[in-house]
């Protein structure tokens, strides 16, 4: 009992320690995959369907002798691929719109040009746009099948007086799904594809249901998850996102009684003052979480090459791992931050001619 008590103090005080920590929030940019500055006046291709076998309509079979008896048709219908495709189609460019990145051409008026198979780029060029978003459904599996499972309970036989056994089944369909989705920006000043970007996921689900009434969810509303799962990739893949790194403040170890308003201030969400308060404790003492926290929080301001400068002077100064660590943080974050602010801004670049080809992109990727 008595360890058990001093288990739950250290605990409890862990838990104290850690809700007086304050925390500070680093709020930066982080690059694309795909830097798309040149590309931001984009136009948007409807998804391109899955082009495979789709059943027109069959029964599911069965995997053992029970399920065997029973009849259900599969969900999986020769319509599934073109509405998943439109479904696709307004996932994607909603999302696109929403990150307010690009100046976005809507995938109807895309389609009409694209398909005209006339002088595609060029034309697209001369409406002001840089690219083509051609996104693909490249493969689209889909697995249905029914079993059932057998359960046993002891009824009480009023007649003969005595407990008998009595049988009956359950019966379930299991469906397992998967999807391989690409996404091709076409160059419209060079007709060649500049970036591909593949996306895969696969789910599963089971459901019961009664052998006299089948009627369960479609494999569509897996689809359909699957391709809303997509979004938060393609996002990171081709537009630079916002994030934020989290760091605590460093104790006040050597505890230093003139370091304390700054703690208070930090904690209000002063920081200016904070900083001003912990910058000039560090030159004056070198005190090491004074300079680490001075650091830190002109970070949180957006000032990283003060930040790095300050975290240098201290790194320099003492062998503190934390001091160290949140140098080089500083640096990942000021290069991912730079990098990102890279692919808003894209400068004048020479347009070459457009080859000749046998078979056009647009047909190679919409075949």
């Amino acid at each position: 009992m008595k360890r058990l008590f001093l288990s739950l103090f250290a605990f409890a005080a862990l838990l104290f320690l850690t809700a007086c920590q304050t925390s500070v929030r680093i709020d930066y940019l982080y690059p694309s995959d795909v830097n798309m500055a040149p590309y931001r006046n984009l136009a948007v291709m409807p998804v391109v369907q899955y082009r495979g076998y789709i059943p027109t309509s069959h029964w599911i079979a069965g995997l053992d002798v029970m399920a065997g008896h029973v009849q259900v048709r599969s969900s999986y219908t020769s319509g599934i691929s073109s509405s998943v495709a439109e479904y696709a189609t307004d996932q994607l460019y909603s999302t696109l719109t929403n990150t307010r990145y690009f100046n976005l051409l809507d995938p109807t008026s895309t389609a009409w040009v694209v398909n005209s198979g006339y002088r595609v780029s060029e034309r697209l060029k001369d409406m002001g746009y840089d690219a083509v978003m051609i996104p693909r459904i490249e493969d689209m599996s889909v697995e249905e099948r029914i079993y059932t499972r057998r359960n046993s309970d002891l009824v009480w036989d009023d007649e003969h007086k005595e407990y008998r056994t009595e049988y009956w089944y359950d019966y379930y369909v299991r469906q397992r799904v998967s999807v391989r989705y690409s996404i091709s920006i076409v160059d419209t000043a060079t007709d060649r594809i500049v970036a591909t970007r593949t996306f895969i996921d696969s789910d599963s689900r089971t459901e019961s249901f009664d052998p006299y009434w089948p009627r369960f969810d479609g494999v569509e509303i897996l689809l359909r998850r699957m391709i809303r799962g997509f979004n938060e990739g393609i996002i990171r893949s081709f537009v630079p996102t916002e994030r934020s790194y989290d760091v605590s403040l460093m104790d006040n170890k050597p505890k230093l009684e003139a370091a304390e308003t700054a703690y208070d201030a930090a904690k209000d969400g002063r920081y200016k003052d904070a900083i001003s308060a912990f910058l000039s404790l560090w030159e004056t003492a070198h005190h090491v979480p004074s300079g680490y926290n001075s650091a830190l929080l002109t970070a949180a301001t957006g000032d990283f090459d003060g930040a790095i400068s300050i975290a240098q002077d201290v790194s320099a100064f003492s062998a503190n791992a934390d001091v160290r660590k949140l140098l080089d943080d500083l640096n990942t974050l000021k290069r991912r931050n730079d990098e990102a602010l890279s692919q808003f801004t894209v400068s004048e670049v020479e347009t070459p001619e457009i080859p000749s080809q046998e078979l056009s992109v647009y047909d190679y990727l919409l075949r």
